[in-house]
């Protein structure tokens, strides 16, 4: 084996060629990587993900493929580490129109269809992530914001705020898990049924909100203490 083998690639190598080429294209990660800083790993915007992904890949390659050569594989990285930068560079300046922004999609417990149609987000997306937050009731949600790492980040209202009982030493209430009863205009029948109730009992409940047709009802949620949350 020469050197020459050794960094543009042959068809056959020993262990130790293969050895170190793994511990200098993993040293080249490791560096590019600092050269990207802290923004990176903690952000992780759309094109740091492609970056991510394409990296891991040419590395791997490199590692177990012996024709494939290491100087060009060294290259990629830091190219792809230095489009990163720029990109980065470019998001901090224009941060609208490089990579997503946070957006509000719950505002003082109404859904935002609009920006919930932009977030790429359903319904039920939404609802298991306020789950994930200890939100089961959407008229508890002051505000809540999709970040731009896609975490969704939750403000509750003060006077929903659970904390408020235990530290007034009042016995909780008894709750169960929301269930939808009209998305998009549409009756959840099976769930409506589930519950025990009919389809009269919930034009009764539409009525009191001073809303004439279903159609017109984006979603409709019996919440844990019994309320009929609509958003329309």
């Amino acid at each position: 084996m020469t050197w020459n083998d050794f960094w543009f690639g042959a068809k056959e190598l020993p262990f130790w060629a293969f050895s170190i080429r793994a511990i200098i294209l993993y040293s080249s990660l490791i560096i590019a990587t600092r050269f990207m800083r802290q923004r990176q790993i903690s952000i992780l915007s759309g094109h740091n993900h492609l970056v991510a992904a394409g990296i891991v890949s040419l590395a791997a390659v490199r590692m177990v493929n012996s024709e494939s050569s290491l100087v060009a594989g060294v290259a990629i990285v830091f190219v792809y580490a230095a489009i990163n930068i720029l990109l980065s560079y470019l998001d901090v300046k224009f941060p609208r129109k490089v990579d997503r922004h946070a957006t509000v999609v719950i505002e003082n417990g109404k859904i935002i269809r609009k920006n919930l149609k932009d977030v790429r987000i359903t319904i039920d997306n939404l609802l298991s992530q306020l789950r994930l937050k200890n939100v089961f009731s959407l008229s508890e949600v002051l505000y809540a914001v999709v970040e731009p790492t896609g975490k969704i980040n939750v403000v509750k209202s003060s006077q929903s705020l659970s904390l408020t009982r235990k530290q007034m030493g009042l016995p909780l209430k008894n709750v169960s898990v929301p269930t939808i009863l009209i998305y998009d205009g549409k009756v959840q029948n099976d769930n409506l049924k589930m519950l025990g109730y009919d389809i009269k009992w919930l034009d009764a409940r539409i009525k009191e909100k001073g809303i004439a047709n279903v159609e017109d009802i984006f979603l409709a949620q019996l919440e844990a203490d019994g309320i009929v949350y609509i958003s329309v």
